[in-house]
């Protein structure tokens, strides 16, 4: 069988993809529910300050995101983000059938919907398994308070809507178009991961004095810039080593080190050495 490499380009950007998934934050604002509409089951077109997530079981509709016309089918998942208008209402007597809940997804301080652009409807890989991801959702919400429930719930939500993002077709989930600070930072860091990147460089980059720039970065990234520096070349590398069979001091040369220090680096934020990393992810390899 012959695989083909992702471009350049694509793999970059599927990495800032990761980085931003990796700080989202999920929270249930309305529980979990099925539910069979009504026949005057309608509202006209505005925005709310949560996102919907719906799996359509049966029946047929449309909704209204922005002025995009949609009608799902059973099976689909519906996200319908934040702070954009969306209508709705039924279009016969077969009405839907669907399990739905209200949620905030924040990458930092922003609505996910700012940071990445995601498809409105994508086809469940497993209908069934998107229906018992709905279900624990629900029963977590419902679970009598205790010190891990906020823990649990927010596992299941996570796992529901990492069900979503592994139904999206490939390529389906982008960069927000608009252009931030934070981005643009993020995606200057993930284009010039092999080379010598300091933080005065960076800093003098985007045209900020050193201390702003340390200071914005530290509230937008949970990180200074070194740690999140090394983090991301790290990262970066254990896909390599978990995909590919590349030499280990080619990869240690694209992050912009020596093996010797790579491997040392490594096994600082990964507890294994980039060889043993490599034979748990990729046995065969």
């Amino acid at each position: 069988m012959i695989t083909t490499k992702a471009p350049a380009n694509t793999r970059r950007t599927d990495e800032l993809i990761r980085t931003q998934l990796d700080r989202l934050r999920l929270d249930l604002v309305v529980a979990a529910r099925i539910t069979r509409v009504h026949r005057e089951w309608s509202r006209p077109l505005q925005p709310d300050p949560f996102s919907r997530l719906y799996l359509i079981l049966e029946g047929e509709g449309k909704l209204v995101v922005g002025e995009e016309e949609l009608y799902p089918e059973p099976g689909d998942l519906c996200y319908l983000p934040a702070e954009v208008p969306v209508s709705y209402e039924t279009i016969s007597d077969n009405v839907f059938r669907k399990h739905w809940l209200h949620f905030s997804a924040l990458i930092g301080d922003r609505d996910i919907g700012e940071v990445l652009t995601l498809p409105y409807i994508v086809k469940s890989r497993a209908p069934e398994e998107a229906a018992a991801l709905f279900e624990q959702v629900g029963a977590a919400d419902r679970d009598p308070p205790g010190l891990a429930t906020p823990l649990r719930l927010r596992s299941a939500l996570t796992a529901l809507f990492a069900h979503y993002l592994d139904s999206a077709p490939a390529g389906s989930v982008q960069l927000a178009m608009q252009e931030t600070s934070e981005s643009s930072v993020a995606q200057y860091i993930q284009q010039n991961l092999g080379t010598a990147l300091t933080v005065e460089e960076l800093a003098a980059h985007f045209g900020q004095d050193l201390a702003t720039f340390v200071r914005r970065f530290r509230t937008e990234f949970g990180l200074s810039p070194k740690q999140y520096i090394k983090r991301v070349r790290i990262e970066w590398a254990q896909r390599e080593l978990a995909s590919t069979t590349r030499p280990m001091e080619e990869i240690a040369a694209e992050v912009g080190m020596d093996q010797s220090y790579f491997s040392k680096v490594f096994r600082q934020v990964s507890s294994v050495t980039p060889s043993e990393y490599r034979k748990l992810y990729r046995p065969n390899g």
